[in-house]
């Protein structure tokens, strides 16, 4: 039988592209691809596609569509701990797309770059049913360095760089019409609609050095976590406290609706889940703290639980199931 890519998934698509792709500084299916120029450097590239009709919230303008393909890239760069240098996109426009959006619309991959101390230097463009924009991100990255997503060992424990929720609460107000107050609308659209790559905390773990694993969110929590553990069958994880935003907590009580099904399953929100040396915590909590940034600790890699991720809550262990945002499905 000839399944099509609906069937598979794109998770299975990839341990197919495994067998495909030549071996590189990075392994596959790290959050970025690497390639040696020279003994102790590698070029560190990322590519990611924006497509309107699955990334594009309602009424999401053109320069924000190009500033989210941007920072969609930038942040997996980020989870290496790489500074990107150097942006190209290639952009597929509809014919009646008017001239004012499309420059709008770069001029929003331009300045977003910029933001990220990023040279934009072009691209290619061509036609397409739907707005779909490809950018590619290189940077120059030491070689030792580079943090992989693989590298979360037995007694690390598990941190994050910011609050989860913002994004899956304003999914239930933007596109299902939960009643949410003015405040709290703008704080759950800015996330949606602004969305920021950790560049900064990505480039001081590299500094750091003491940092195991690191990957990116913006494929859910839950997910993002289950990665960390991939190929590790021995291992498991354990959470005492995931970071939910206050604003997150009243809206989900007051929709009966569980927080922590907004924290870990919505995705899109673009923080870095990290591992370390429990006795290394404080230090790296200190230096950042110099630079005005903050890290949460939530949990532990442990072999109590092989092959699963549980939250203990209330004095109750809740297995968390491993899903997230997957194209095809």
């Amino acid at each position: 039988m000839n399944k099509s890519l609906g069937d598979i998934g794109e998770r299975a698509l990839l341990k197919m592209f495994e067998k495909l792709v030549d071996s590189g500084d990075l392994p596959f299916n790290d959050d970025a691809v690497a390639f040696s120029i020279s003994e102790k450097q590698s070029m560190v590239v990322n590519i990611d596609t924006f497509v309107k009709k699955t990334d594009a919230p309602p009424n999401m303008t053109p320069a924000q569509m190009g500033s989210k393909a941007v920072t969609m890239t930038i942040s997996d760069l980020a989870a290496k701990g790489v500074q990107p240098q150097v942006i190209v996109a290639s952009g597929a426009f509809p014919e009646d797309f008017s001239v004012k959006n499309t420059i709008e619309l770069v001029t929003g991959i331009k300045e977003t770059s910029h933001r990220y101390n990023t040279r934009f230097l072009g691209g290619d463009t061509n036609t397409a049913d739907d707005i779909i924009l490809s950018i590619v991100a290189l940077g120059l990255g030491q070689k030792k360095n580079l943090i992989l997503r693989s590298g979360a060992m037995k007694g690390d424990i598990i941190c994050t760089t910011g609050y989860f929720g913002l994004t899956g609460a304003g999914f239930k107000v933007f596109l299902d019409n939960y009643s949410a107050t003015e405040n709290q609308k703008s704080k759950f659209k800015n996330a949606i609609y602004n969305p920021v790559a950790r560049l900064k905390e990505g480039l001081l773990f590299s500094q750091f050095g003491k940092i195991h694993s690191c990957i990116d969110s913006s494929d859910g929590l839950a997910w993002s976590l289950f990665e960390l553990l991939r190929n590790k069958d021995e291992l498991g994880i354990l959470l005492d406290k995931i970071p939910i935003d206050p604003d997150v907590t009243v809206f989900a009580k007051k929709h009966n609706i569980q927080t922590e099904e907004l924290a870990l399953y919505a995705g899109e929100e673009f923080e870095l889940v990290f591992t370390l040396k429990e006795e290394n915590y404080s230090e790296l909590q200190k230096l950042m703290k110099t630079q005005k940034m903050d890290i949460f600790k939530i949990g532990k890699i442990t072999d109590e639980n092989p092959g699963l991720i549980q939250l203990v809550k209330d004095e109750k262990t809740i297995d968390i199931s491993p899903k997230g945002w997957e194209h095809f499905s």
